[in-house]
């Protein structure tokens, strides 16, 4: 029997020192680009110093003259290291001073790597884009189109909009064309629209949620609804957070010249105007719920009352002869929220379907407001 073991080798002793010359030229360049990724990081640079730093890495002769085929070679390599690092994810800053181009690495860049999404998050990827999307960017202008005409815009609209599109960046070719076809037909149309355009107030957000973050007291000129004066100065206030309701954005803070909490509504801030206070805000303070009831028709709580307030607690439920001698039921509930103003305008919204019960200086109110609607509707 012939002995195979020595004349069929599977590689010949110059096919195995082909492959560990290969692997040994893949280590060199990974680190190279390494220690080149590591060296852009915490430098800004010109590519001679990056090649004076890494001259072991890109087989410079440090004797040799610039002009040497060494360093002409380091230089092209250094240039497909670089572009490596751009095809990876990897953002490279160039900034030209005078003659010479520094190079750095942009924060947050790094490799594309995919996420790996089901199906069913991908399509909440397309409900999440939609909500800040303009909903018109994909249909004709048409003022008999069923969709709605171009919306205000939402002021994190743009960043929302663009980390999404970066998410998409990353799907397979599958996934990305179904997110593809159900941005531009969705099917569901749910978008965050404001009131007002709240873009140009960008910068009043970013202002006060600095001085939020700082613990610092704000100043403000301010347009009321209800005065005569154009502006109103407001100084010694605590700002506290943004919250977004119907359809605008409000600044919760807390005014030391009236000593309660208001509502302010940032489209109405003048920013030119908003300068940082001289005290620090009171951490420890809170806002106080305030306590209601109100008696609201049987009917629309059958299914159960939406939760719009704090707090709510079905009291008691009585039955009762309407004007037309019709039994009736009506249910008493006990809520809790921080806006007198917000409730007595969400009560209203269920028309003679609620009745605003206590506190009495607030039912007071909701009868001077019903009592100024009687009026207008006065034959």
């Amino acid at each position: 029997m012939t002995d195979l073991t020595s004349s069929q080798s599977p590689l010949s002793e110059e096919g195995q020192n082909d492959i560990a010359y290969e692997g040994s030229l893949k280590h060199e360049a990974t680190e190279r680009i390494l220690h080149l990724l590591q060296f852009l990081t915490i430098n800004e640079c010109t590519r001679q110093e990056i090649l004076e730093h890494l001259a072991t890495y890109y087989r410079i002769d440090p004797v040799a003259p610039v002009e040497h085929t060494s360093s002409r070679s380091a230089a092209r390599m250094l240039e497909r290291d670089l572009q490596f690092l751009k095809d990876q994810g990897f953002e490279i800053k160039k900034r030209r001073v005078g003659r010479r181009v520094h190079y750095s690495l942009a924060k947050a860049s790094g490799l594309r790597v995919p996420f790996l999404f089901t199906q069913r998050e991908v399509d909440g990827l397309v409900l999440l884009y939609n909500i800040f999307a303009d909903p018109a960017k994909y249909a004709r202008a048409d003022p008999s189109h069923p969709l709605p005409q171009p919306l205000p815009q939402n002021p994190f609209a743009e960043e929302i909009l663009s980390f999404i599109e970066r998410l998409v960046a990353t799907l397979p070719p599958a996934q990305k064309r179904h997110f593809d076809e159900w941005v531009r037909k969705p099917y569901v149309y749910f978008h965050l629209s404001t009131v007002t355009d709240y873009l140009p107030h960008r910068d009043t957000i970013n202002t006060i949620v600095q001085a939020i973050s700082a613990h610092q007291q704000i100043q403000f000129e301010y347009k009321p609804t209800h005065r005569e004066q154009e502006v109103i100065f407001h100084e010694h206030i605590d700002p506290y957070y943004i919250i977004y309701q119907d359809g605008h954005f409000y600044l919760i803070a807390y005014s030391h010249k009236v000593n309660r909490f208001l509502e302010y509504r940032v489209d109405r801030i003048k920013n030119e105007s908003l300068r940082p206070g001289h005290d620090p805000i009171d951490v420890e303070r809170r806002r106080r719920p305030v306590t209601f009831r109100f008696w609201i028709d049987g009917d629309i709580v059958k299914g159960g009352l939406s939760q719009r307030w704090l707090t709510q607690t079905l009291e008691r439920e009585e039955v009762y002869l309407d004007e037309h001698g019709r039994e009736r039921r009506r249910v008493l509930v006990h809520a809790t929220a921080y806006s007198e103003w917000r409730i007595i305008q969400q009560l209203l919204r269920y028309g003679d379907k609620a009745e605003l019960v206590e506190p009495a200086h607030l039912r007071d109110q909701m009868r001077q407001v019903v009592k100024r609607m009687y009026h207008f509707y006065e034959v």
